[in-house]
């Protein structure tokens, strides 16, 4: 979304009207991929040698989205294994993830796939790309036979929201409401895609540095239909 002043529309650029497409990644996109990846803070940025990492571990599961013939955004997962009752494995993403380099791939037990991370080129941004970036790793994990798709989500509204109202538990900020929407903008448009906080004990602290969220991570969860799976016998 942009912001600016009155005066006549401008005519969408090219770019701006070409559809996203998705394609698993290969090596030879690691240059484009890193070039992604230099629009967001030093600090939230993978490393080239990461990135052939994640590539090297499961392929299948990294993705990157091109239009007008060029790579705007990324997208990396990986299965594990996800246990609705209790949230033990998920204390960080660095132990979730290995570091951001997954875990052994495992798909005998795994019955989640996981969103390792995320990235979208600024002037890419929007609502029909956020939607590919969901559904995309949803048709993998439907093909694998999966359970869920899980993620782990900042609540960047958490910080200005106890400045503004007083402090409040993360906890019990993660379901608040207003008008019917959560709200924490990121676990909004979550809900949009289908993906809910089971329950508190899905809020975790120090799950990832974020100020806006105070270190908090919301793990949230899009239980599957699995009623077109055909298991072998």
């Amino acid at each position: 979304m942009t912001a600016g002043g009155r005066g006549a529309a401008r005519a969408p650029r090219a770019e701006e009207t070409s559809p996203v497409s998705a394609r698993q990644a290969t090596v030879e996109d690691i240059d484009a991929i890193m070039r992604v990846e230099e629009d967001w803070p030093e600090d939230q940025r993978a490393s080239r040698e990461t990135m052939l990492v994640r590539l090297g571990k499961f392929r299948e599961g990294f993705w990157v989205f091109e239009q007008a013939g060029a790579i705007i955004g990324t997208l990396t997962s990986c299965p594990i294994r996800y246990e609705p009752s209790g949230q033990k494995a998920f204390k960080s993403w660095d132990e979730v993830t290995n570091r951001g380099e997954l875990p052994d791939i495992d798909l005998a037990t795994a019955n989640a796939l996981y969103l390792v991370s995320g990235t979208l080129k600024r002037e890419a941004r929007g609502g029909r790309t956020y939607a590919l970036l969901i559904e995309t790793p949803v048709a993998l994990a439907e093909r694998l036979g999966l359970e869920y798709v899980v993620a782990g989500a900042k609540i960047p509204g958490y910080d200005a929201y106890c400045r503004r109202h007083g402090e409040i538990d993360a906890r019990d900020y993660a379901f608040l409401k207003l008008n019917g929407s959560f709200v924490d903008p990121f676990l909004e448009m979550y809900r949009g895609y289908g993906f809910t906080v089971p329950d508190r004990d899905h809020v975790v602290k120090d799950f990832y540095p974020d100020i806006p969220s105070r270190n908090y991570g919301a793990i949230v969860v899009r239980k599957l239909d699995r009623s077109g799976r055909h298991d072998a016998p």
